[in-house]
């Protein structure tokens, strides 16, 4: 994963570079809802309108967010994209797979929250390309609305997922630090009312019924069904216009935790925010030890007990898995498994 470090805008050349702590604090703060998300949906509390809700605001900025972020730093392209990505995927969710079993039909299927590696394995590699493409941010966010229209887009290396939230990467890929700053400067008063505003009519039209929790996170077909619009009963063009306004809403999230999210050291983000790659590999245990433990505990199935256990579980799942040592490991294994197919050459 790339060094959360950045220029401040204006510094000169030869001065240090200073930590962009804003950062490693967004990171933390989006990979603990990935996993407090998981613990509210894995356990299929969703029937409460609360814990809908609040799923359904997380998913308008978690993804979005790292796609976005992760778009910023991957500027070098293809670098690293197979041993930093693919080798991850293919370890860990064949793992996953022979402890739990999936319902993918081959290893080209990614399982639970394993997409992602793969996602971020194909916009690496054609990172470059899409620099050099004119007017590619409309572009990407055209294809991605159309692609709703398509039966032929879904789970298969992530495809879906791949197109969904490619113009998030895009963005993040095309901006500056100083775009970036300009963000981070805006009226922080006015950036949280409007937030509020937008994320109360999302949700309120979510409990109200005009759209499905699922709709704007799951961009994939499901059961042979006519695609994504088809499968939760919408027209084309209600679809369509549902989608851009999940894209817009998102948008909002994401200026929001620029503009909002200090800049400054806080320990237990920053740390995390620095180590998320394992956390975010091996929550998917955690969160399958806890949905078989809310099977043998039916009294635990409640929301006033499901969103505090939730947040405790993020934060040590967070904690502990973001522990020097793991990523030490990790990295370790990484470093092996690429010395076995590259062989560094020697110097003179």
């Amino acid at each position: 994963m790339e060094t959360l470090a950045a220029p401040l805008p204006g510094a000169a050349a030869a001065a240090p570079r200073k930590r962009w702590f804003r950062a490693d604090n967004i990171r933390y703060i989006l990979l603990f809802n990935v996993i407090a998300e998981h613990m509210l949906t894995q356990t299929g509390i969703t029937y409460n309108w609360l814990v809908t809700v609040i799923v359904c605001w997380s998913r308008m900025i978690t993804m979005p967010g790292f796609c976005f972020i992760s778009g910023y730093f991957s500027k070098k392209g293809y670098q690293s994209a197979i041993f930093d990505f693919l080798v991850p995927y293919l370890i860990f969710n064949s793992l996953f797979v022979l402890c739990y079993g999936t319902s993918a039909p081959n290893i080209f299927t990614p399982t639970f929250a394993y997409w992602y590696l793969v996602c971020m394995f194909c916009w690496k590699l054609v990172t470059k390309a899409l620099q050099q493409i004119k007017y590619i941010i409309p572009l990407s966010f055209a294809v991605a609305l159309l692609a709703g229209l398509c039966t032929d887009v879904g789970h298969l290396l992530s495809l879906a997922r791949t197109i969904g939230f490619l113009p998030f990467y895009v963005i993040g890929m095309k901006m500056s630090r100083e775009d970036v700053a300009k963000l981070e400067n805006l009226p922080k008063a006015l950036v949280a009312v409007v937030t509020l505003v937008t994320l109360g009519i999302w949700g309120w039209l979510n409990v109200r019924g005009v759209f499905h929790i699922d709709f704007y996170y799951y961009w994939e077909p499901y059961a042979g069904m006519e695609g994504p619009f088809h499968t939760f009963s919408y027209g084309p063009w209600k679809g369509l216009i549902l989608r851009a306004l999940g894209y817009v809403i998102s948008g909002i999230q994401i200026i929001c935790l620029f503009c909002l999210v200090p800049d400054k050291s806080l320990p237990i983000m920053r740390d995390g925010g620095t180590r998320t790659m394992v956390p975010y590999l091996l929550h998917t245990y955690v969160i399958m030890f806890m949905k078989n433990l809310y099977f043998l505990v039916p009294a635990l199935d409640q929301w006033y007990i499901t969103i505090p256990v939730a947040i405790v579980i993020g934060v040590a799942v967070m904690s502990a898995l973001g522990l020097p040592v793991l990523n030490d490991l990790y990295n370790s294994l990484i470093k092996f498994i690429k010395g076995v197919f590259y062989q560094e050459a020697n110097p003179g």
